[in-house]
C-alpha cells in the first residue's frame, strides 16, 4: 500500500520552517517526489487498512509541523496499492 501526500504550508513561513518539515517529514520515511513541489509518498505493509494509513500521514503531518514551528497548513492523502507515476 501507498499514501501520496501533498502539501500547502503557510506562505509566510521561513526557508528554515520548510527544510524542518521537510527534514522531519523524510525521517518518518516519506520519499519527496521529484520536480512536485511538497509532494511525497511512502509505502505501508500490504495489511494496512486505508483508515490507518490516513491516521498515521495525519501524525506524521503534524509531528513535522509541529517540529518545524508550522501552524497553518492544507494536506491531501491517497491511499493506493501503486506507487504514484511521475510523467
Amino acid at each position: 500500500m501507498y499514501a501520496l501526500l501533498t502539501l500547502d504550508l503557510d506562505k509566510n513561513i521561513t526557508s528554515l520552517e520548510r527544510e524542518k518539515f521537510n527534514a522531519h517529514i523524510k525521517d518518518s520515511g516519506w520519499r519527496k517526489l521529484a520536480k512536485v513541489t511538497t509532494t511525497w509518498f511512502t509505502s505501508y505493509a500490504e495489511s494496512a487498512t486505508e483508515q490507518k494509513i490516513i491516521n498515521e500521514v495525519k501524525l506524521d503531518v503534524a509531528a513535522a509541523a509541529k517540529y518545524s514551528g508550522i501552524t497553518v497548513y492544507d494536506a491531501a492523502v491517497n491511499v493506493s496499492q501503486s506507487e504514484p507515476s511521475l510523467f
